[in-house]
């Protein structure tokens, strides 16, 4: 019984608000749309009292606004919405907020989207910002353009942040954002100029704010936009270096780029100079440049040889590594951040420039002295795979790898089959012909395991060594299956012709 009565006042409080948001919505509805002079004083009345008058309009306003498919695309009724926002944007003094009219007066605190269900009346705060740029009536259009740019409404200024993000964060090559002959992940410029969004919110003072959460690191361009780097060290640091560089590889206004820089040598969390060190070992030319200008060194002293040589402070790297062992001090790192592939790829590649002949000769060392230690350790597997990324790279007849190849005796460990073609490749000829004396097992090890390897790869060293090239020929199709001649009945199109499987 009780149950009962407790339902029954709940209905009467639910019945009466539900007449209350209608009454509101009906008067303001008579005033702004059928000019009703009775029902605007009401209205101005209902507002001037405040508490649950207030509310009343307010919530009926809304209500107006979505029954006009308020930023509803081609459903939306600007001749409806145009009344209601005009009254919004009428003055009130008694807003705390700027600028001062009856939007700021009863907007949230945040841009949160109504909550799912019976809807009461609740604002969608986005909606304005979409408003801003888009809406049809130019006049509104600009006059909600105008109070963004001012505000310090939070609401506003979260749906601001919260439009900011996606068009910071980078996505594809945006056409016509950048200027002619560049390209930008960013959407926010038109031809290299701000676009209508990205004025609003440079104009607005109050914009940029400290960040809720350090991983929301899409604001961070907002802070870089403003030139305000005292925000920078509430982002998450490792994140931040990675983006910052990630903005240095795409087109922004130059003052952007320089900005980006200067944040990247003035890091002091650990975190985001350990992220500016691994990139520059992964070979980023402005990670590169920012570690040697600021003087960062990786966390682990066991990362400083490699790091030094792959970011070319060869001073400082000779004097880290004097017996040539820059590779076996890496394995003996305990979780590594970078592969040991990777790594390979690296060394590869600065060997392939203009080292001092020093340096060259201690990195061949290393390079050549990857063979197996006493037993299974976290540094035997560093050691396994980089000797067979070396030998992955020696196929394919990269110079260096060959040399080492051949130098040091490395060989498949688990693979017999791939021992005639490396021992061909790397031209290693006096073992290959008593292992093949007439080529015949290379032969059915590159028909079985040909996707393996290239064939221009195998011509190559054929021609330079005066030998017969001993890639097998293509077998013909065999007969009846689908490379040969289409039949009606073999394809799906078929089907509604009497075709099948």
């Amino acid at each position: 019984m009780v149950l009962g009565v407790q339902a029954m006042h709940h209905g009467k409080m639910t019945f009466r608000r539900w007449r209350a948001q209608k009454r509101g919505q009906d008067v303001l509805a008579a005033a702004l749309y059928e000019r009703n002079s009775r029902a605007r004083e009401r209205i101005d009345r209902w507002w001037a009292a405040g508490g649950a008058h207030r509310d009343e309009v307010w919530r009926g306003a809304w209500f107006l606004l979505s029954d006009a498919r308020f930023r509803f695309g081609n459903h939306e009724r600007p001749e409806r919405v145009v009344p209601v926002l005009e009254f919004l944007l009428e003055a009130d003094p008694t807003s705390p907020y700027r600028p001062r009219v009856r939007l700021t007066a009863c907007l949230p605190q945040t841009a949160a989207d109504p909550p799912n269900g019976l809807y009461m009346g609740d604002p969608w705060v986005g909606h304005l910002v979409e408003a801003a740029l888009g809406f049809p009536d130019p006049a509104l259009r600009q006059r909600l353009a105008d109070l963004l740019s001012v505000t310090d409404q939070p609401g506003l200024l979260d749906a601001l942040e919260t439009a900011f993000r996606p068009r910071a964060h980078l996505g594809p090559t945006y056409l016509g954002a950048a200027p002619p002959g560049h390209e930008t992940r960013c959407n926010l410029w038109l031809g290299g100029e701000p676009n209508s969004f990205l004025k609003i919110v440079c104009t607005n003072p109050n914009l940029p704010r400290p960040p809720a959460q350090p991983g929301d690191i899409d604001l961070s361009l907002l802070a870089l936009l403003k030139d305000r780097p005292d925000l920078l060290p509430a982002f998450e640091q490792d994140a931040l270096a990675v983006r910052l560089l990630e903005y240095l590889g795409t087109w922004l206004p130059e003052q952007v780029h320089d900005r980006c820089r200067r944040a990247l040598r003035d890091l002091s969390a650990r975190e985001g100079v350990t992220a500016v060190c691994d990139q520059a070992m992964l070979g980023d030319a402005e990670a590169i440049a920012a570690a040697r200008d600021a003087g960062y060194r990786p966390a682990s002293p066991a990362w400083t040889p490699i790091f030094l040589l792959l970011t070319r402070q060869f001073a400082a790297y000779r004097e880290a590594d004097p017996n040539g062992r820059v590779l076996q001090l890496t394995c003996s790192i305990d979780g590594l951040r970078i592969g040991p592939d990777v790594i390979i790829d690296r060394i590869l590649a600065i060997l392939d420039t203009d080292l001092p002949d020093d340096v060259a000769a201690a990195v061949r060392r290393s390079l050549r002295d990857l063979g197996p230690l006493s037993g299974p350790s976290v540094e035997d597997l560093s050691l396994s795979c980089m000797r067979r990324a070396i030998l992955t790279r020696a196929i394919t007849l990269e110079p260096e790898a060959v040399a080492a190849v051949v130098d040091a005796g490395y060989l498949p460990e688990d693979d017999d089959q791939e021992l005639l073609p490396l021992l061909f490749l790397t031209e290693q000829f006096e073992r290959y012909d008593r292992e093949d004396p007439n080529g015949t097992r290379l032969r059915a090890v590159l028909a079985e395991k040909r996707y393996r390897y290239e064939h221009k790869h195998f011509r190559t060293v054929a021609k330079r060594a005066g030998r017969p090239d001993p890639w097998p020929p293509k077998q013909p199709s065999p007969s009846g299956d689908r490379t040969s001649t289409r039949h009606a009945t073999t394809w799906p199109s078929s089907f509604g012709v009497g075709g099948h499987f």
